[in-house]
């Protein structure tokens, strides 16, 4: 079977799949350049392409072999090492920075090596395909271990292309170690073998890194419309998906929750008084309080307007809802710095607890909001009895 396409045709059909690879890499990168570790995939696609268009031009127009062949291995390496960096930026690992500084002196070495074995076919292989696994297998690795919930199943699928590419590297390093001379790996019937490996490696992880990007732009665009523009905190649709969820868990587990309705005080005030630019300072400020007092399986959502929520798991009796509800108060009443002065932060609060004060979820938002707006109501009386100043 390997007999139907000689290697030289093999070249051409890797550079003209890596083209197409090129082509379309560059296309989702157009669309979603936000993406992180999409332009360092572009990049090793467009290396790559370069790489193995130098054999096939060398043939064509009677170049130097030998200077084709430095291309093409220190080119394999390079845009592994792009594919690497991509790799850790697109899973958002803390060590991308350090190691797009590293890729200069690698892209070096990779020249070094293929030059220096230019004409020794063995040691070529054994140090090029050692450094080219290596690098695949950090690629797989990185995908597979630090994957992103949002494109799990694509990075694991680009994840075992990878390896599948290491596998066959490995292999041909294997037989280079054990090869007699130059001419005996270089003819070895696995260098047909591996272009054909290239080709599904290059075909496969095209199509799971755009997978991966199209899952992660599709949660994006899913996290906006469930997200508060302005402060960053889920909204009143995710809420209500986070309370269906929470009752359901409860009616199972038995285990009681509760949520707090949370309005800001003379909110209409200070917008009226500083201006809107002071009212946006506040809400945010307020949802900035709201993260750092949640616990780590607490839910914090903007309603809309001046209102907030907070979902309390675990709260196993009305009087630990109650301290949850003192420990909330304290954290977000407190004045806030703005333009010289300081703007007070004052906010009514109401509770409801599950199951006593319902088991639905629109009874227990309808009790907390009652709850809240009795306080408010109560704060006003009291203020209005005082002498005026």
């Amino acid at each position: 079977m390997l007999s139907l396409l000689d290697r030289q045709t093999l070249a051409v059909v890797v550079a003209c799949v890596s083209l197409v690879t090129w082509v379309v890499m560059l296309t989702i990168w157009f669309i979603n350049r936000e993406i992180k570790g999409l332009r360092w995939w572009m990049g090793a696609s467009l290396t790559s392409v370069l790489g193995f268009l130098t054999l096939p031009l060398a043939q064509l127009f009677g170049g130097s072999f030998s200077t084709a062949l430095v291309l093409n291995h220190a080119a394999s390496l390079i845009s592994l090492s792009l594919m690497l960096q991509g790799s850790l930026a697109f899973c958002g690992c803390a060590w991308a920075r350090s190691g797009a500084k590293l890729l200069p002196s690698l892209w070096v070495l990779a020249v070094v090596l293929a030059w220096g074995n230019r004409d020794h076919a063995i040691r070529r292989y054994l140090m090029h395909d050692a450094a080219a696994v290596a690098l695949l297998l950090g690629t797989a690795f990185t995908l597979s271990w630090r994957s992103r919930p949002q494109a799990r199943a694509a990075q694991r699928l680009a994840a075992a292309f990878a390896g599948l590419m290491a596998l066959a590297l490995a292999s041909r390093w294997g037989l280079a170690w054990q090869a007699q001379d130059d001419l005996a790996i270089q003819n070895h019937p696995i260098q047909g073998v591996l272009h054909l490996v290239i080709v599904i490696f290059t075909m496969g992880w095209t199509y799971s890194v755009s997978l991966a990007c199209y899952q992660l732009a599709q949660a994006q665009v899913l996290n906006l419309a469930r997200e508060d523009a302005l402060t960053g905190l889920p909204n009143r649709r995710y809420f209500d998906e986070m309370l269906d969820r929470e009752v359901w868990r409860a009616e199972r587990s038995g285990t009681p929750f509760a949520l707090v309705m949370a309005d800001i005080n003379g909110f209409k005030q200070v917008n009226d008084q500083l201006g809107h630019a002071a009212g946006d300072a506040l809400l945010i400020e307020v949802g900035r309080r709201l993260q750092a007092f949640a616990r780590g399986g607490d839910f914090v959502a903007r309603l809309g307007g001046d209102e907030f929520i907070v979902l309390l798991h675990d709260v196993a009796s009305v009087g630990l809802a109650e301290q949850a509800v003192a420990r909330l108060r304290a954290a977000l009443d407190g004045p806030m710095p703005w333009a010289g002065r300081a703007v007070p932060i004052e906010l009514s609060l109401g509770s409801a607890r599950w199951p006593e004060d319902g088991q639905q979820p629109g009874q227990l938002v309808q009790q907390a909001d009652q709850r809240m707006y009795a306080e408010k109501a109560q704060l006003k009386a009291q203020r209005g009895l005082r002498p005026a100043a």
